[in-house]
């Protein structure tokens, strides 16, 4: 029995037998002696019946181990008590109704904070701790719930996260003074973000990225805060900003040459090119035209579902221009509107 002792989820658990079977060891333990009411606390010593238990428990060297635990009802003697019969708890091995012994649960909680559901629930398995994805997160969300959060966050950080990547996306909050995750929204509503900051009203400064969506949540929920961008836009709008000022030097350098070639008595460039080259120019035009006038009722505050309705376009192509400084090229590195290479999402 020393020997089996090792095996013991809790010091004061008596193991009774370890068996081998095919894919698991199994542990079989019996409870106390006693045990005490729940509601007054109160030991009995009046055994009601037994049934079994079974927990799942840290693998030994890869196998997967079962914990069967044969857990006592019992009789409460206490006359003031309400409770006339009750389950013996186990707190230093699982939580009521639970099917973990709680130091599984804890490896659970940190592989899910670490790689997320599939990806721990994959580590797991070759682990030889059997877990699904729905599981973990769980597990995560449940430590989330528990633990008190009643830090001032000062400097808040709002980005867009996926569910389900393209389709879709929620929101998340983060203090940057504490790196640390405060909150996530199921959605990309102005709304909800809003309501959030009113919650909040601390907030002092808050680091978002250059959609307005989030920064019309800042100007409804928050307008004491000072609205910032972070470190990864900042240097995106550099980057812009540079190709956009070098850009200015091309079509006076096409022109000169252009002017040079028609001082050197070339042929004339053929009806169906010129005309071409005025209706590129004419749709030019226009979408400069309209982007301005999309910049300008965002800058006024309208939000990018009341610019589509009034202009009568897609929400996808107002989102993409209010994210930018200057209108997108046409056709640049085969994407449409999305002119410019991608770069990552921020990360804190």
């Amino acid at each position: 029995m020393k020997a089996l002792a090792t095996w013991s989820p809790a010091p004061d658990l008596n193991v009774t037998a370890v068996e081998r079977e095919e894919s698991r060891w199994l542990v079989t333990v019996c409870s106390r002696e006693r045990a005490g009411c729940p509601l007054c606390g109160v030991q009995s010593s009046s055994r009601h019946s037994v049934y079994p238990r079974t927990l799942g428990d840290l693998s030994a060297q890869g196998t997967p181990v079962t914990v069967r635990v044969r857990v006592g009802r019992w009789r409460c003697r206490n006359e003031r008590c309400d409770r006339r019969i009750f389950a013996e708890r186990l707190p230093e091995v699982a939580g009521p109704f639970a099917r973990q012994t709680n130091r599984l649960a804890g490896i659970i909680r940190l592989f899910g904070h670490s790689a997320g559901g599939r990806p721990s629930e994959r580590l797991m398995v070759r682990l030889g701790m059997r877990v699904s994805d729905t599981t973990i997160l769980r597990r995560v969300k449940q430590h989330a719930r528990t633990r008190p959060n009643r830090a001032v966050i000062r400097v808040a950080a709002v980005d867009e996260w996926a569910w389900r990547k393209g389709t879709k996306f929620g929101t998340i909050v983060v203090d940057l003074e504490r790196r640390r995750v405060v909150d996530l929204l199921a959605d990309r509503v102005a709304g909800r973000m809003a309501d959030w900051f009113k919650q909040h009203p601390e907030v002092e400064i808050i680091n978002r990225d250059r959609d307005g969506l989030y920064a019309d949540a800042a100007r409804q929920g928050a307008p004491q805060a000072r609205q910032v961008a972070d470190r990864f836009h900042l240097l995106k709008n550099l980057r812009e900003t540079i190709a956009r000022q070098l850009g200015g030097f091309e079509a006076p350098i096409r022109e000169s040459a252009t002017e040079v070639e028609d001082g050197q008595d070339t042929p004339e460039q053929p009806p169906e090119t010129a005309e071409r080259e005025r209706l590129r120019r004419r749709r030019r035009a226009a979408r400069q035209a309209m982007f301005d006038e999309i910049r300008a009722l965002f800058d006024a505050g309208s939000t990018v579902g009341e610019i589509a309705q009034k202009l009568g376009l897609g929400r996808r192509r107002v989102y993409r221009w209010v994210r930018r400084i200057d209108m997108p090229e046409r056709n640049a590195m085969g994407a449409g509107d999305k002119a410019g290479p991608s770069y990552p999402r921020s990360s804190w």
